[in-house]
């Protein structure tokens, strides 16, 4: 009753402001998470992107009659804010609640264990937005769905890359704004100033001198006074060559929503849910629209595409070998890129009749790889409901994924041949295990991360006694690791290096984010002294990833990533 009371409390408040400038505000937010510029605000937060989202679902599935808040101005804005911060940290707390202990509870080996992998699966779940950088997710929207258009054309009468281009198009203006609006006045627009109802006046009675200097900044001052208006749009503002605005308009059907009362009431309520996870851009006003996060319609345009191909059994099976025929390949390009030469690769071969993905072999080192596409459910408030269904989609990923890598592990470890084999049991090559005797490595990437229970496994995986733990990775996070390794210019005994400190992580860790572990390796956060002290739980914290961003806005090495010329200037600003 306690987190009803509370989320209908913050409902009503939130539900006072204003529908465009709110929106525009916590996108402001949103926007300077990174860049700390919104401390004063969101830095009481405990999950300041889900937190802020839950804010957003809240004021577009509440009743319009009550408006009185129209901007920061408001005299009580300050008291109003403290108390939503108040409360959703509260709220936080009382989901938390769900894995202290009852009074009836009987605390075991067996109710600790669930807690420790109920508790953070569930936090995570729903307090961390997805981690991964656009030209990620584009490329592999892209590759994926190019070999479904037919069908994705007869039901939308759209392409894969007409929904790529709206993106494309919305992410371009989005940055023109922010330039134009914050320092560049070659890209400034003066019909943007009429997106706004919170417009900045400038006072004739100042003296002339003072006045112009006002005027050339004023765009600034309108922006600080209401960052929605880079959020807004009309249609024909993202009219080109290659959209349409008859396209325009079916897309945004596709994703627009706008200010409803629903029953959305906790921000980990699927029936009904956040509005704008499916549907990120707000009709504010008849031709008026307002995105909340540009990088949210990828992930919108993904959802939409996965489930048109899951609609029938044929396209579904079609979709699932794709995917998995797709993720081999990014790991195998990713693995040749780093090794560069002299490695043996074998893909989709087999061992004592069983299928293998990925096997590479570089000087006295194997890379014993296996790929998983397995999705994760959405985990149970129920702690000991949530375990159950945890471990089993645990047990099907990397819990399968482990047996296959370790059935080759075992052959090095025993210093028995390798007999590789093709699906009729012709033999392609003997490998004699003895002759890579530095290290071997097993290594499960998949496409979704379990957080917690993924960086360290000795919680729910049962290894056996004479191998190691494997490297489970999330795919993006993979990419981010190799290219940084490039972009430093080191080799892949490095990766050798950091496969070797992760390994000995197990037991020890508090971590939901392997970019958190890589960063704080490659920048000597955690150190040798550490490690060997074993009683040492090891904790990370997402400033130690945050050596990615400031490689990526230098550029990185993405395929198609966008802004190089702009980043490579080093004059460019992004938001």
């Amino acid at each position: 009753m306690s987190l009803e009371t509370k989320s209908i409390e913050l409902k009503e408040i939130v539900g006072s402001f204003e529908t465009k400038w709110f929106l525009g505000h916590i996108s402001g937010l949103i926007m300077n998470i990174v860049s700390g510029l919104a401390d004063t605000e969101i830095k009481n937060l405990s999950s300041p992107l889900k937190q802020l989202y839950y804010l957003g679902g809240l004021l577009l599935s509440s009743n319009e009659d009550n408006i009185s808040i129209y901007s920061m101005n408001n005299s009580d804005y300050e008291d109003i804010w403290n108390k939503i911060v108040i409360l959703l940290n509260e709220i936080e707390e009382e989901y938390e609640k769900m894995f202290i202990p009852k009074e009836e509870d009987i605390i075991n080996e067996d109710w600790l264990k669930m807690r420790s992998v109920a508790m953070p699966s569930f936090l995570k779940y729903f307090n961390q937005g997805p981690l991964n950088y656009e030209e990620q997710k584009i490329n592999w929207i892209s590759d994926l769905y190019k070999d479904f258009d037919d069908k994705i054309l007869k039901e939308l009468n759209l392409t894969t890359s007409d929904l790529i281009l709206f993106y494309n198009t919305i992410d371009f203006l989005f940055q023109d704004k922010f330039q134009g609006f914050t320092g560049d006045q070659s890209k400034f627009k003066k019909e943007w100033m009429e997106l706004t109802d919170n417009k900045v006046i400038i006072s004739k009675e100042i003296p002339d001198f003072f006045r112009v200097q006002q005027e050339e900044k004023l765009p600034l001052y309108q922006y600080v006074q209401d960052n929605g208006i880079i959020c807004r749009f009309r249609k024909e503002d993202l009219v080109n060559n290659e959209l349409s605005i008859e396209k325009i308009g079916i897309i945004l059907d596709l994703f627009t929503c706008n200010r409803l009362e629903t029953e959305f009431l906790f921000y980990s309520s699927t029936k009904p849910s956040n509005p704008l996870y499916k549907k990120p851009i707000v009709i504010v006003e008849q031709n008026l629209f307002q995105i909340f996060e540009v990088k949210q319609v990828l992930h919108s345009i993904e959802e939409l595409l996965e489930n048109i191909c899951l609609s029938d059994a044929k396209s579904k099976t079609k979709l699932i070998d794709k995917k998995g025929k797709l993720l081999e390949n990014r790991i195998s390009h990713l693995f040749e890129k780093m090794l560069v030469k002299n490695f043996e690769k074998f893909d989709s071969y087999y061992v004592d009749g069983n299928e293998q993905d990925l096997l590479f072999l570089w000087k006295k080192n194997a890379f014993i790889i296996e790929a998983k596409g397995y999705s994760i459910r959405e985990p149970l408030r129920d702690p000991s409901r949530a375990y159950e269904r945890i471990k089993d989609d645990f047990k099907n990923s990397i819990g399968y994924g482990y047996k296959q890598t370790h059935r080759i592990e075992s052959k090095f470890i025993n210093n028995e041949d390798l007999i590789i084999t093709d699906e009729k049991k012709k033999i392609i090559k003997t490998i004699k295990t003895s002759d890579y005797d530095e290290s071997d490595f097993s290594i499960i990437v998949n496409l979704n991360s379990f957080g917690q229970i993924q960086n360290d496994l000795s919680t729910l995986l049962k290894k056996d006694e004479e191998g190691t733990f494997p490297w489970v990775v999330k795919l993006d996070d993979l990419e981010v690791i190799i290219l940084t390794l490039l972009k430093l210019k080191k080799t892949a005994n490095y990766l050798i290096e950091y496969l070797t400190f992760r390994e000995q992580l197990h037991g020890r860790l508090i971590c939901s984010d392997e970019l958190e572990i890589f960063g704080a390796f490659i920048q000597n956060i955690v150190d040798e002294k550490m490690i060997e002290d074993e009683n040492l739980t090891i904790m990370t914290h997402p400033n130690y990833a945050s050596l990615f961003d400031d490689l990526y806005y230098k550029g990185f090495g993405f395929k198609n990533e966008k802004y190089l010329k702009e980043k490579l200037s080093g004059k460019y600003r992004f938001i």
